[in-house]
């Protein structure tokens, strides 16, 4: 079931050709879908009931169901807006480009900061260099920018900076691909 897209955040492109590769292989994809409610059957399946594009509840069997729900901040029930900390909808931290949020003694990053990247190698360095500023005498800044990361489908997908349309919105540039079809030529048919 796909709520929107696949792969948001992803270059679309890509993530398009994941989606028609896996559905070539088999995968059936449901969009715009959102599971409401899982039970076991009698028969040990799981009843999958979701509700379509139409607002239609409909329910299917299957032998099994992987969640890959993605992350969210759990930032709800500490306090952080009783002393001003102010978040984003999603219940992420606001943050400035060295951390800092809107309480200057309070710092977030990884996962908790809205529009950081969900990964642990980069949230890792960020605090080693918040870190360094705070008690190092540094002001080296995370980069975030060109950071890399992948997806682990059938087809697997490496990418690194902008996506395309992350790079068409910020510089107005057009992108285009080039096919290049490589032959392999019996070079002993062509010379005799």
């Amino acid at each position: 079931m796909v709520r929107s897209i696949l792969l948001r955040g992803f270059d679309q492109v890509m993530a398009n050709r994941i989606g028609d590769y896996m559905k070539n292989q088999g995968v059936r994809f449901i969009n715009g879908a959102v599971p409401t409610k899982f039970t076991k059957t009698s028969e040990g399946k799981i009843a999958a009931q979701y509700q379509d594009s139409m607002n239609n509840l409909i329910t299917e069997e299957y032998d099994t169901v992987v969640f890959a729900i993605g992350r969210y901040a759990v930032t709800d029930n500490i306090g952080l807006e009783k002393i001003g900390v102010k978040l984003a909808t999603n219940g992420k931290i606001i943050t400035t480009d060295d951390e800092k949020s809107s309480v200057d003694n309070i710092y977030a990053l990884g996962d908790c900061a809205e529009g950081r990247p969900e990964l642990t190698p980069p949230a890792i360095m960020a605090g080693k260099l918040l870190a360094s500023r705070l008690f190092g005498n540094s002001n080296t800044l995370m980069d975030y920018r060109n950071i890399a990361t992948t997806v682990f489908t059938p087809l697997e997908y490496g990418c690194v900076g902008y996506s395309e349309e992350d790079a068409i919105n910020k510089y107005n540039i057009f992108i285009s691909f080039f096919i290049f079809f490589i032959f392999i030529l019996d070079l002993e048919k062509i010379i005799s």
